[in-house]
């Protein structure tokens, strides 16, 4: 398998997804979203991987929706082209809760808006000191989008660091 904007590798049946774009602290862009959407659809089949584990290089995992290439974008659209977006956002979603193997988030730093999302969706997610999230979807007129996070982490509330004493 091969994406053009995640850098992805295979070593002892565990598959890596890097998100490639420290500069933006690894903002989505449409070609990603297309790429993420494939990337499950592809692992489901693919018996040489046993385990996906997503994150991201430099200071971000993944900073949600890059604002001029997404954000921007999603401002121009009418309805139908929200709902389109919409649908594959969620067609991402869905795929990574619906693979039968094991999908980590290694968090690495910011995790914003629809990174934020990514991560939930993940079944297991390992925070680096660094970690940060972030739900900012009301920032940018998505005030419904706030309900999706706290239902994709099915049975979860904990987080992966010890309670302070």
């Amino acid at each position: 398998m091969s994406y053009r904007s995640l850098d992805y590798q295979v070593k002892d049946r565990v598959a890596t997804v890097t998100f490639t774009r420290p500069d933006t602290l690894n903002s989505l862009t449409f070609e990603v979203y297309c790429e993420l959407e494939r990337l499950a659809w592809d692992l489901e089949a693919d018996e040489a991987v046993r385990v996906l584990v997503i994150t991201g290089t430099g200071r971000g995992f993944c900073s949600g929706g890059d604002v001029h290439e997404i954000i921007g974008e999603l401002f121009k659209r009418d309805v139908k082209g929200m709902l389109a977006f919409t649908r594959m956002t969620g067609a991402v979603v869905r795929n990574l809760r619906m693979l039968e193997k094991p999908v980590i988030a290694a968090i690495n730093g910011i995790c914003a808006g629809a990174g934020a999302v990514l991560a939930l969706a993940a079944d297991f997610r390992i925070f680096s000191d660094r970690a940060r999230f972030a739900l900012l979807f009301t920032k940018v007129g998505l005030t419904g989008a706030i309900w999706g996070p706290p239902t994709s982490c099915p049975g979860s509330s904990a987080s992966a660091r010890p309670p302070s004493s």
